[in-house]
């Protein structure tokens, strides 16, 4: 090869060398961006944000590299919720994560940006997938079955209570599924010989009417927070009162035993929300929401606070001790 020749070869090696870092810089790797909307305020959902975010970044998509969050807190007030996520939409996310409760509200005002449930009671009876393995649609994600942990309670209730005669349960008509859970609960009360009484809480008037009718009824036991953004936002309050009303309660997620439930049997919110990451993932990286079946849990945990227990001088057998996950003194 002569000088020029050779010259020339280096010139052209070294465009191309340089093409590929030019080229980079020119057009970066996309970003993508996330929606999701709460009932709940920030304090309250800030550690599920988190566990969402964190199991996004460990499948590479984190927040500040390729990745824009936007949030929406409606501070316990569902109202909110329509205006929120017009918020969102008005963003152009590339897709919507969000509760059940929340992803109907997405749903009605979009076929098309795909929606992850990160929690469900019951997508189907939701309206929002045509079935958990064969979802169709824009929507996938989780679903936790609290009709069933719901009854679980229940169960767990009357080994604690041997006497339990009366059953309280609040539930919100806002949830698709607030009809199959109260007939769970329902079953199981019956089963223990137990009468339930069904308090209907869309918002929180109407929780501190339940208490008040409570005070005056005394039931043995509640089974509170069941798949509600709502009456979950609250949780302090419905545990405050039902200790105050001296009324054993039990609950699905762990924080509602470390809120003051007497015990709770149920998913593991973060764990959920680490999941639910899973399914966005996919679907940032070109899966359709519609061929993604819907997931459903395969751990269930039981915490006892002792503390309550004591405060209402329950004394918690060591069938149910063994079999608890975490106690809570």
């Amino acid at each position: 090869m002569n000088h020029i020749k050779r010259r020339r070869f280096l010139i052209a090696t070294g465009a191309l060398l340089a093409a590929p870092s030019a080229l980079l810089a020119q057009q970066p790797g996309r970003t993508y961006r996330i929606g999701s909307a709460y009932v709940a305020g920030a304090a309250t959902t800030q550690p599920y944000e988190d566990a969402f975010l964190a199991g996004l970044r460990e499948l590479g998509f984190a927040v500040g590299r390729n990745l824009i969050y936007d949030v929406r807190h409606c501070d316990g007030d569902p109202s909110r919720l329509p205006g929120a996520i017009d918020e969102l939409l008005a963003l152009k996310p590339d897709l919507l994560a969000g509760i059940e409760q929340v992803a109907r509200v997405m749903r009605s005002k979009t076929a098309t940006v795909p929606i992850v449930l990160t929690i469900s009671s019951d997508p189907v009876a939701a309206g929002l997938v045509k079935s958990l393995r064969q979802p169709g649609g824009n929507v996938t994600g989780n679903a936790t079955l609290y009709e069933v942990l719901a009854a679980k309670q229940v169960e767990l209730l009357g080994e604690l209570l041997p006497r339990m005669a009366s059953i309280a349960i609040l539930i919100d008509p806002g949830i698709p599924a607030s009809g199959t859970i109260e007939e769970h609960v329902r079953k199981a009360a019956q089963a223990r010989r137990a009468k339930l009484v069904a308090y209907s809480v869309p918002d929180r008037t109407a929780l501190e009417r339940a208490f008040a009718d409570m005070e005056r009824r005394r039931p043995d036991a509640l089974v509170g927070s069941t798949g509600s953004g709502l009456i979950y936002g609250f949780r302090q309050f419905v545990y405050k009162n039902a200790l105050r009303l001296r009324i054993p309660a039990a609950g699905p997620t762990a924080v509602s035993a470390e809120d003051g439930a007497l015990f709770t049997y149920g998913v593991n919110l973060h764990q959920e929300f680490r999941r639910a990451a899973s399914s966005a993932a996919r679907i940032l990286k070109g899966a359709k929401p519609g061929d993604l079946p819907i997931e459903q849990p395969t751990k269930f945990e039981l915490i006892v606070n002792m503390k309550t227990a004591k405060a209402l001088g329950i004394k918690i057998p060591q069938s149910i001790l063994v079999r608890a996950d975490r106690v809570i003194e």
